[in-house]
């Protein structure tokens, strides 16, 4: 499975950040915080540098958790998780392998003699007059964020750069580490399931034309002339059902289990015939999925998770007080379907994923060459960062932006 907690591809939070964000003053020592001995040279990561990166993440953390100043506390970081450990653990440790990663990086940049885009530094440098002449100078710019702009823009930025630019010399067509067809199979083959599935709405059905074919709710869009066009959507128009229907729909579930049972129909039939889930009908012959992703409600996704290749739920899964039942079967991964033209809209940066899960694993063999002072890195923690005001305030931005 691909180690989502290594977030090799840092991103620069220069517009983000001007919304606000003030943290701890603090910005750490030259103390050595990680080092590795390799080609007879030293390389290290600072502590000053281990202390903005962390600050930097701690702002993304709270804002992918939706982590208000009222839950940032130690009832929150201090909890034990699932899988052992508490949250300051698990995410202490994401951000020290995140470091590792900065440290690789300053080698792997040295090694193959790459230099930083002056055009994409300058930008950064006007940014840098523009926030400082906005915040009213050097001083309120510290005060705004909690470090300097020196700190932010001399330091974060240049990880920031020096990561995407051996992340696309090692990664483009002619890099050591370019994506093979090998690599997109492989991917897919370990971290992709199949699953046929039927949904049955408890309260709706599904229109249909005098041919018998559901009736796709239609969309707007803007054509290639900029003219706004209606085009088929991703969903069915829908009635509701009549008491009596409803009642009726109870012993759906039942018949088609009990067809599944007796081979009188395929799965792939019993889907075309009864589920009132588009993107169930619209790929009749499974839908591929990483593996535990949301593709489904989270009571589904529990329950098919033992799922072995042929095998389908023994009784419907009831979902949203019984809004809606699911049954679903796993099925053989489809060949390489990542590049059928039916299903691209669903692997949409598959490509960019593998990619970067390459790169993610060839930078880690590296890790066994990098030493922690953990004397260094006890001094800090994430519970202990302080939380201003306007990360909430982001927090606030980031949901209405996606629509929560």
């Amino acid at each position: 499975m691909k180690n989502t907690r290594i977030l090799t591809k840092l991103a620069a939070f220069v517009l983000v950040l001007c919304l606000g964000v003030s943290l701890f003053a603090s910005c750490g020592s030259d103390d050595v915080m990680m080092s590795m001995e390799i080609d007879g040279k030293t390389y290290t990561l600072t502590e000053k540098e281990f202390a903005t990166l962390l600050k930097i993440k701690k702002i993304e953390l709270c804002v992918n958790l939706g982590l208000s100043a009222s839950y940032d506390n130690d009832s929150f970081w201090l909890a034990e998780m699932e899988e052992g450990g508490t949250r300051e653990d698990y995410y202490m440790d994401m951000v020290l392998d995140q470091a590792k990663v900065l440290l690789i990086e300053k080698y792997l940049f040295d090694k193959y003699q790459l230099t930083l885009s002056a055009e994409r530094m300058a930008e950064y440098e006007t940014v840098r007059r523009e926030e400082v002449d906005y915040l009213g100078g050097k001083g309120s710019y510290k005060q705004y964020y909690g470090y300097t702009v020196s700190e932010y823009f001399d330091t974060y930025v240049e990880m920031v750069e020096r990561s995407n630019a051996i992340y696309e010399f090692l990664c483009d067509e002619n890099g050591e580490q370019k994506v093979t067809e090998e690599d997109l199979a492989k991917y897919y083959e370990e971290n992709y399931a199949g699953y046929q599935y039927i949904v049955l709405d408890m309260n709706n059905k599904v229109v249909r034309d005098e041919d018998g074919n559901r009736v796709v709710n239609k969309k707007k869009t803007t054509d290639e002339n900029g003219e706004t066009v209606e085009v088929d959507g991703d969903s069915y128009k829908t009635e509701a059902l009549t008491d009596e229907e409803k009642s009726e729909k109870q012993t759906l579930a039942a018949k088609i289990l009990a067809e599944l049972e007796a081979g009188t129909k395929t799965f792939e039939e019993l889907v075309a015939e009864y589920s009132d889930e588009y993107y169930s009908v619209e790929y009749p012959e499974g839908s591929f999925v990483p593996k535990g992703s949301a593709f489904a409600n989270e009571t589904v996704i529990s329950k098919i998770e033992d799922l072995e290749i042929g095998e389908y739920t023994e009784e419907a899964i009831s979902v949203n007080s019984n809004a809606y039942q699911y049954i679903v079967k796993r099925v053989e991964l489809k060949e390489a379907v990542y590049h059928d033209d039916h299903y691209l809209s669903l692997f949409d940066g598959y490509e960019e994923v593998v990619k970067t899960d390459k790169y993610e694993n060839y930078v880690k063999t590296y890790f066994d060459k990098v030493v922690v002072v953990q004397a260094v890195a006890g001094r800090y923690s994430l519970v202990d960062l302080y939380h201003s005001e306007h990360i909430d305030y982001l927090i606030y931005i980031n949901m209405v932006s996606s629509g929560s």
